[in-house]
C-alpha cells in the first residue's frame, strides 16, 4: 500500500481589538476586568497566571478598559497574580480550569504598596457567563474511575444530555471505530459530529473516529451540544473536544492490569435459553502512564520548562467462537458416494453429465462411484487442504459433522506521547503523537491458531488489522496584551486491512489452474470454491486495505483559517483469483429439474464442472478532498453583566474526486440516449457522464462556495449565582459522498454451457475459454462514453447537491449552588435541512398503476405480458432487455435502457429535534463528584417518499415527502447519572481519621463509582400492509412477548379472521412508513465499581478495583426479528431474541500510582 504525504498551507490574520478576545478551543482561559477602589478600570496592570503543577507562568497586561485575557491554558489548577504600582498585589489561589472553561475573575485592587498582598482562596464560579455555548465537561475524576466496557473514554459521553448511542452496544473498545463513532448529539444524524483531539480533527471524511487516546492520557473532554463560536464547523450536530494530559514538575506514574474471564461473566440471554454454556473469554488489559520533567543529570534540567508524558495500553483477548459446519466425508472425496443420503434417508444417486440425452436425462455412475480417471486434479489438490470431519454429524445426511473451536485472538498496543516546552513566559509549544494498532483473528474454521498455515482457510478476518495515528503540533505566543497567536497543525491517518493472510500470494497454478488464465490475474490468492451446502474453501474476499489521511492546520486569534486535506485510498482487488461455484445441477438425473434423490455439489466439484465462475479486475481508487474555512469571532462585553458572542464562518469543502478521474459522475437526464435514434416509439433520455471527460468536472458534485454561517450568542449574568443565555448558529455538515468507480473495475463471468444447461462446456482449470480470445474482460472505463452501462443498474448523484444545513438554537438558565454544584435547565433545537435522500427513478408512473379486471383484481397480465421490444439487439449487456420481446412494465419506466436507476443525494430531506435538557453538575469536593442529566426530546423527520412516484423530477423541492413522523432514533426520555464518591471512612476522612493501620487498611480508602443510563426504546417500521382494524398497535406491557410484540390482530380480516395480504402489486401505498407508538424495549443499565486504596508509602498507592458492566445483568433487545413487518411472514410482530447489549461482565484490576 502506497502511503501518501499530505501538504497544507496555513495562514493567519492579526487584528488588534479594543478588548482582547479569543474563540473557544479545547483549552481554557481566564478573563476579567481589573478596577481600582472607585470602580474605574486599571490599565497596564501586570497579570501573571501560574500553572501550579508545572510552576510555569504566563504574563500579560490589562488594556485601557482594564480587561485582560490569558487563553490557551491546559486544564489544571492555577494561581492568578495582578500587580500595579500604587496598589497592593492581588493573588487568587486554586483556580481550577476544566476543558474550554472561560473562567471570569474580576479583580478589585486596593491602594497600597506592591510588597503588600491580598490573597483570595474562594473557588471560581461554575457559571458560564462569557459564552452562550451549551456544553458538558467530563472531568478527569469521572474518566479515571467510572467503569466502561472497553476502557474507551468516548463511552462516558453518554452522560451528557442529548447524547444518544446509535450503533453497536457490544463492541465499544477503543479500536471498535464504528461503536465509538456512532452517536447522535442534539438530534444529529448518526456520526454527523466533529471530534477534536487537542484541537485537531480526528475523524475521517466518512465521520468515523481515527484515533482514540488511552484513558490515562486524557485530562478531560467536553461535549459541546450547541456551539455559537465561529471557530467550529463541519458538523451537523455536536462536537467532542478532548484534551490530553501534560507532564509537570513531579514524576507521576500509574501501572495497571485488568483481568476479565468468562468465569466472572454472565451468559448471553439467547445462549441461556438454548442451554449453551458460556464460551471461553479471557481479556487482559495492562499498561502504564508516566509523566514529569525532562531531566538528564548534568545535561538537562527541564523543571519549570520541559515536560514529557508517555502512556501505553496493551490488550490481549483470547476467546472462543465455536461453531459447526458440514464437511464432505472422506470417501466422497475419493469419488465413492455409496454412503450419500438425503435428510429423509433416501440414497442420493450421482449422474454423469456427459451422458445427457436430448430430453435432458442422464445415466448414473455405476455403484454410485466416480471413476478415478474422471476426477479433476484440481479437486484432488484442493481436498488436501480441507480438514476431515471430526464428528458423526446429524441425521442420514451427516450434516454438522465438523466442530471447530475458532479461537478469537485480538492484540492491541496503544501508545501516546507528549512533549511540552515553555520557551518563555509568552511562548509555549507542544508535540503529541499517538497510535492504537490492533490485530484480530476470528472466525477461523480450518485452523485453530494463526500460527498454523492453511491457504484454504475461508475466514475473511485473518487478520483484521487497524491502526489510527494522530500527530499534533501547537505553538502559542502572546505577542502583546491585545494579541495572542496560536498555530496548530496535525496529521491523522487511518489504516485498515481485512482479508486472508493464509491464502494471500498463493499461486493457483499449484492446484492445476491454466497458466494462461492465472497470468491475467491482478492478485494471487487461494481461489474461492463454493460447494453449496458444504463448507466453502478459500476466502470470499481478498486483501482489502483502506487508508485515510487527514491534515488539519488551524491558526486562531480573532480571525482564523482552517485547512484540511483528505486522502481516501482503497486497495480492494475483490475476488481477483476467482470464485468457482458448484451445485447439484450437473450431477442430477434431469438436467432441467432438480429432485432430492439425485445430484451433489461435491460430486460436481470432483468432475470439475462449475455451475458458475467469475474473476474480478478492480482498480484501487484514490479519492481526494479539500476543506477550507475562514472565521471571525468577537466576544463583545456590552456591560459587566452582558456579553454578546458574534461570529461568521465561511466553509468550502470540495466534493470528493478520484485522483486519476476513474469515476462516473452521473447522468445527463436531458441528453438523448446514444441508442435513441435506433429505437422507435420511445423517447430515450440519459447520457452517462465521466469525470474529466467531455468538459466534465473532476468532482463528484458541483462545488458549492456559498456556505456562510452566522453565529450569535448572548449571556446575561443576573446575579453572581444566576445567568441566562441564548444563541443561534448555522452549520454545514461535512462531505463524505463520492462518485462511483463503475466501469473502471470489471467482473468477468464464465459461460459454462452452450446448450442451455444440458451439458457443461468448460472445466474448472479455465472456465473462461468460451470468451473472445479466451481472455478475461478488460475494464472499459469511459471508453463507451454516453453509451456506457446500457442494460445495467445505475446509481448516480444529484450533481447540484448542496451540503446539509444544521440550524441550532437554544436558551437556558444556570444557577450556581453551594458545594460546587451547578444546575442548568434549557431548551435546545436542531433543524436539519437539505438532507440527502435516494430516489428510485425507474418505476412505473402513478397514472399507469392500479389497472384492474372487472372482478376488481389487479390486471397483472397487463404489466407482465411480453410485447415487441423496440430496443432488441441494442443492449447486449442484459439479455432480459435485449430480446425480441419484453414485458410491458419494462417499457413503462422513464429510462428503460437501464435495468434500474437510482438518483442519490437529492437534497430535500428535513429533520427537527426539540428538547428540554436538565442537568446538575457537581465538581469534586468533599469526596463527591457527579453529573446527572435528563433529556425530554422529540426527533421528527421528513426524509422518505411514501411512494417513489411522488418524486417531482423537474423540481425536486416540490416533492411531497411522507408525513412528518418520528425519526428512527427518536428518544422521548433519557436519564443518565454518573459519579464518583470517596466513602467518608478512614484516615483523613470525616469518620475514622485516627484509625490505626489494620483498621484503616480494612475499612478506609473505599470509593464507589457508577454510571446509570436509561432511555425509552426506539420506534419501529410499519408493516407492509394497511391495518384493517382501527386502534393502536401498542400492546399493554403485560401482554407483550417476544413472539407478539405488537397487536398483530389489527391486520386480521374481521370477516374471515385471516391475515390480510401484503400491499397489492402495481398499487400505491396509503399507509405509514413507521409506527408512532410501537417501540422496542426501553434500555436501562447500571455500570458500577468499588475501589480500595492501600497507602504503601507517602504518595505511593495501590488501588484494587472490582468493576461490573451491566451490573444488574439486564438484557436489552433493541432489534425486531427478520420479517417482523411482513404480514406474510411467520415472524410477523416478533422481537428478536438476540441480546443487543453485553451480559454482565466483571473486571478485576490493580493500579499502582504515585
Amino acid at each position: 500500500m502506497r502511503k501518501h504525504l499530505c501538504l497544507a498551507v496555513t495562514c493567519w490574520i492579526f487584528v488588534i481589538a479594543r478588548q482582547p478576545v479569543v474563540g473557544q478551543e479545547v483549552r481554557a482561559g481566564i478573563t476579567g476586568i481589573v478596577t481600582d477602589p472607585s470602580g474605574a478600570p486599571v490599565a497596564g496592570a501586570s497579570v501573571t497566571v501560574t500553572n501550579l503543577a508545572q510552576n510555569v507562568s504566563l504574563a500579560t497586561e490589562t488594556n485601557e478598559t482594564g480587561a485582560y485575557l490569558t487563553p490557551f491554558l491546559t486544564p489544571g489548577t492555577y494561581r492568578l497574580t495582578v500587580e500595579r504600582p500604587g496598589f497592593k498585589r492581588f493573588v487568587r489561589e486554586n483556580i481550577v480550569l476544566q476543558a474550554q472553561d472561560r473562567a471570569r475573575v474580576d479583580v478589585a485592587l486596593e491602594l497600597g504598596e506592591v510588597t503588600q498582598s491580598v490573597t483570595v482562596t474562594a473557588e471560581v464560579s461554575l457559571l458560564q457567563t462569557e459564552t452562550a455555548t451549551r456544553s458538558q465537561v467530563i472531568s478527569n475524576e469521572l474518566i479515571a474511575n467510572v467503569p466502561t466496557q472497553g476502557r474507551n473514554p468516548f463511552q462516558i459521553a453518554w452522560a451528557a444530555p442529548g447524547v444518544i448511542k446509535t450503533g453497536s452496544w457490544r463492541y465499544l473498545r477503543s479500536f471498535d471505530i464504528a461503536g465509538t463513532s456512532n452517536i447522535s448529539i442534539n438530534g444529529s444524524r448518526n456520526r454527523d459530529n466533529e471530534v477534536l483531539l487537542d484541537g485537531i480533527s480526528t475523524v475521517r471524511s466518512n465521520r468515523t473516529v481515527i484515533h482514540v487516546p488511552t484513558m490515562e492520557s486524557v485530562q478531560e473532554f467536553k461535549v459541546l451540544a450547541n456551539t455559537y463560536d465561529a471557530q467550529y464547523g463541519r458538523t451537523g450536530g455536536g462536537i467532542i473536544a478532548i484534551v490530553t494530559k501534560s507532564g509537570g514538575n513531579r514524576l507521576h506514574g500509574n501501572l495497571f492490569e485488568y483481568f476479565q474471564s468468562e468465569e466472572l461473566n454472565a451468559n448471553q440471554s439467547e445462549l441461556n435459553r438454548a442451554g449453551i454454556p458460556k464460551p471461553p473469554n479471557n481479556i487482559n488489559t495492562f499498561g502504564f502512564q508516566l509523566d514529569g520533567p525532562v531531566w538528564i543529570p548534568k545535561l538537562i534540567d527541564g523543571r519549570n520548562r520541559l515536560f514529557w508524558l508517555l502512556s501505553y495500553e496493551g490488550m490481549r483477548q483470547r476467546s472462543a467462537d465455536p461453531g459447526v459446519r458440514t464437511f464432505p466425508l472422506m470417501e466422497w472425496r475419493a469419488g465413492d458416494f455409496s454412503t450419500l443420503f438425503n435428510a429423509q434417508g433416501q440414497p442420493v444417486i450421482i449422474y454423469d453429465p456427459l451422458t445427457t440425452n436430448a430430453q435432458g436425462l442422464r445415466q448414473p455412475f455405476p455403484g454410485n462411484r466416480i471413476p478415478a480417471g474422471r476426477i479433476d486434479p484440481i479437486a484432488t489438490e484442493v481436498f488436501k487442504f480441507y480438514p476431515a470431519p471430526n464428528a458423526p454429524g446429524d441425521g442420514p445426511a451427516r450434516v454438522n459433522n465438523y466442530i471447530y473451536p475458532s479461537r478469537w485472538i485480538g492484540d492491541m498496543n496503544q501508545w501516546i506521547g507528549r512533549l511540552d516546552l515553555v520557551i518563555n513566559s509568552k511562548n509555549t509549544v507542544f508535540f503529541r503523537y499517538g497510535q492504537n494498532p490492533f490485530s484480530e483473528y476470528r472466525g477461523l474454521v480450518f485452523v485453530t491458531d494463526p500460527k498454523q498455515s492453511n491457504p484454504a482457510e475461508p475466514t475473511g478476518n485473518a487478520p483484521l488489522i487497524r491502526n489510527g495515528r494522530n500527530w499534533t503540533f501547537d505553538w502559542t505566543s502572546t505577542i502583546s496584551p491585545r494579541m495572542t497567536f496560536n498555530l496548530r497543525a496535525g496529521l491523522a491517518r487511518w489504516e485498515e486491512t481485512t482479508g486472508n493472510s493464509f491464502g494471500a500470494g498463493f499461486d493457483p497454478r499449484r492446484l492445476g489452474f491454466d497458466p494462461a488464465l492465472v497470468a491475467q490475474y491482478t492478485k494471487l490468492q487461494f481461489p474461492r470454491f463454493d460447494l453449496g451446502a458444504y463448507q466453502a474453501v478459500g476466502t470470499d474476499r481478498l486483501l482489502n486495505v483502506t487508508a485515510n489521511d487527514a491534515f488539519a492546520g488551524r491558526h486562531f486569534m480573532k480571525f482564523g483559517f482552517e485547512g484540511r486535506r483528505y486522502n481516501d485510498n482503497a486497495q480492494n482487488p475483490g475476488l481477483a483469483s476467482g470464485v468457482f461455484s458448484f451445485g447439484r445441477g450437473w450431477t442430477q438425473r434431469d438436467a432441467l429439474r432438480a429432485d432430492p434423490g439425485s445430484g451433489n455439489e461435491i460430486a460436481t466439484f470432483l468432475l470439475g464442472y462449475p455451475n458458475s465462475a467469475f474473476v474480478d479486475r478492480n482498480i484501487d481508487p484514490a479519492y481526494r478532498g479539500h476543506y477550507w474555512a475562514l472565521f471571525f469571532n468577537d466576544d463583545w462585553k456590552l456591560t459587566p453583566r452582558l456579553t454578546v458572542n458574534v461570529g461568521l464562518r465561511w466553509d468550502y469543502e470540495t466534493p470528493k474526486y478520484e485522483r486519476y478521474n476513474r469515476m462516473m459522475r452521473g447522468l445527463d437526464f436531458n441528453a438523448p440516449s446514444p441508442i435513441a435514434p435506433q429505437v422507435q416509439g420511445l423517447n430515450l433520455k440519459g447520457a452517462v457522464l465521466f469525470a474529466g471527460v467531455g468538459g466534465q468536472s473532476k468532482y463528484s458534485f458541483e462545488p458549492d462556495r456559498n456556505n456562510f454561517q452566522p453565529r450569535l450568542g448572548v449571556s446575561y449574568r443576573i446575579t453572581d449565582d444566576w445567568v441566562v443565555r441564548a444563541g443561534y448558529g448555522l452549520y454545514y455538515a461535512g462531505e463524505s459522498e463520492m462518485g462511483a468507480p463503475q466501469g473502471f473495475s470489471r467482473r468477468t463471468t464464465a459461460v459454462v454451457s452452450l446448450d442451455g444447461g444440458l451439458t457443461p462446456a468448460v472445466r474448472t482449470a479455465n472456465p473462461f475459454v468460451n470468451l473472445p480470445a479466451g481472455r478475461l474482460l478488460e475494464p472499459i472505463g469511459a471508453s463507451l462514453g454516453a453509451a456506457s452501462f446500457l442494460g445495467e443498474g445505475l446509481t448516480v448523484n444529484f450533481l447540484n447537491r448542496p451540503l446539509p444545513q444544521s440550524h441550532q438554537y437554544s436558551v437556558d438558565i444556570q444557577r450556581s449552588l453551594p458545594g460546587n454544584l451547578l444546575v442548568e435547565v434549557g431548551y435546545t433545537a436542531n433543524q436539519l435541512r437539505k438532507l440527502p435522500i435516494s430516489v428510485a427513478l425507474n418505476v412505473i408512473p402513478a397514472a399507469e398503476l392500479g389497472r384492474r379486471l372487472p372482478t376488481g383484481a389487479i390486471d397483472t397480465a397487463y404489466y407482465t405480458t411480453r410485447i415487441p421490444n423496440p430496443m432488441a439487439g441494442l443492449i447486449p449487456a442484459n439479455a432480459a432487455l435485449n430480446g425480441a420481446t419484453i414485458p410491458r412494465q419494462n417499457l413503462l419506466v422513464p429510462f428503460p435502457q437501464f435495468s434500474s436507476l437510482t438518483l442519490a443525494n437529492v437534497p430535500i430531506g428535513r429533520q427537527r429535534y426539540d428538547a428540554l435538557h436538565v442537568k446538575a453538575t457537581k465538581r469534586m469536593s468533599h469526596g463527591l463528584t457527579f453529573l446527572a442529566s435528563y433529556t425530554l426530546g422529540k426527533t421528527l423527520e421528513e426524509v422518505n417518499l411514501l411512494n417513489t412516484q411522488d418524486f417531482v423530477f423537474n423540481d425536486p423541492k416540490q416533492t411531497p415527502l411522507a408525513k412528518l413522523h418520528a425519526n428512527e432514533l427518536d428518544t422521548p426520555h433519557k436519564i443518565a447519572v454518573t459519579g464518583v464518591f470517596d466513602l467518608p471512612f478512614g484516615r483523613n476522612k470525616p469518620w475514622g481519621s485516627a484509625w490505626g493501620g489494620p483498621l484503616n487498611a480494612l475499612l478506609g480508602g473505599w470509593q464507589l463509582n457508577w454510571h446509570f443510563h436509561y432511555m425509552v426504546g426506539w420506534v419501529i417500521d410499519y408493516p407492509n400492509a394497511k391495518q384493517v382494524r382501527p386502534g393502536s398497535a401498542e400492546l399493554p406491557k403485560s401482554e407483550r412477548t417476544m413472539a407478539r410484540w405488537f397487536n398483530t390482530s389489527l391486520w386480521d380480516d374481521p370477516a374471515t379472521g385471516r391475515r390480510v395480504p401484503v400491499q397489492e402489486a402495481y398499487t400505491l401505498r396509503d399507509f405509514p412508513l413507521r409506527f408512532g407508538d410501537v417501540r422496542v424495549p426501553n434500555y436501562h443499565n447500571w455500570d458500577a465499581s468499588m475501589s480500595k486504596y492501600f497507602y504503601l508509602h507517602e504518595e505511593l498507592r495501590l488501588q484494587f478495583r472490582f468493576e461490573m458492566v451491566n451490573a444488574m445483568n439486564h438484557p436489552w433487545f433493541r432489534s425486531m426479528a427478520g420479517g417482523f413487518n411482513n404480514v406474510a411472514s411467520a415472524a410477523f410482530g416478533q422481537l428478536s431474541p438476540v441480546q443487543s447489549n453485553l451480559p454482565r461482565f466483571i473486571k478485576l484490576a490493580l493500579h499502582l500510582m504515585w
